[in-house]
């Protein structure tokens, strides 16, 4: 079995989808063959096609794809049509956000569930991870969620199954994530000469 990843994260290493990719890839093991493709690079589109699965990763932008994404799927399809492939890989993707709440990757993972079902290949099941940034700090007790959400999401890529969209957060109240992420961003605030107001309430500039 070979796996086609895509990366769609513009910050490359260092980003969360850059981290969910080693975890996955790592969690796959020697159960499959994995080839990472950066959507960066609209290239390869031939080895792309020639693999089982099709996985994109990517952050949420907008409550959408990230512009590059959406400019890699418009380019695949015009190879697809030109070039279509003997076999038809399964597609799955993987949408991470810095807000609490999983779900809203929803229309994010529509989009990439509608482009697999007008180039005619079989949309699997997508994965969203709320507090994508967060999570990978936390002990182990507090994402448990997240944890089981990424093991049930692997096991339906392995087994070329479709499933309904999995939408984790991490196990701790909102309050206390959001009391969390204001301890850290203000302080970055304060040393770039900037207050929680400019941010909420911003000034127009002066000419």
């Amino acid at each position: 079995m070979k796996l086609a990843i895509i990366m769609g994260s513009p910050k490359g290493r260092g980003s969360i989808s850059a981290h969910l990719i080693e975890e996955m890839t790592a969690a796959i093991g020697d159960e499959g063959e994995v080839f990472v493709f950066n959507a960066l690079r609209p290239e390869q589109f031939d080895k792309v096609l020639s693999c089982d699965r099709l996985v994109f990763v990517f952050p949420l932008y907008y409550d959408s794809l990230p512009s590059h994404v959406i400019s890699y799927l418009e380019q695949l399809d015009a190879f697809i049509k030109e070039y279509p492939p003997e076999k038809k890989p399964s597609v799955y993707a993987v949408c991470n956000l810095g807000f609490y709440e999983g779900y809203q990757t929803k229309w994010a993972l529509g989009r990439i569930q509608c482009w697999a079902e007008a180039v005619g290949f079989p949309w699997k099941v997508g994965l969203g991870v709320g507090a994508g940034p967060f999570t990978i700090h936390l002990p182990p007790e507090a994402r448990k969620k997240t944890d089981e959400g990424k093991k049930h999401f692997l096991q339906l890529l392995l087994s070329d199954t479709a499933g309904d969209n999995i939408y984790t957060e991490p196990d701790i109240p909102k309050e206390m994530f959001v009391e969390i992420a204001n301890a850290q961003w203000t302080p970055q605030l304060e040393a770039n000469g900037l207050t929680v107001d400019d941010v909420m309430n911003p000034h127009p500039r002066q000419n």
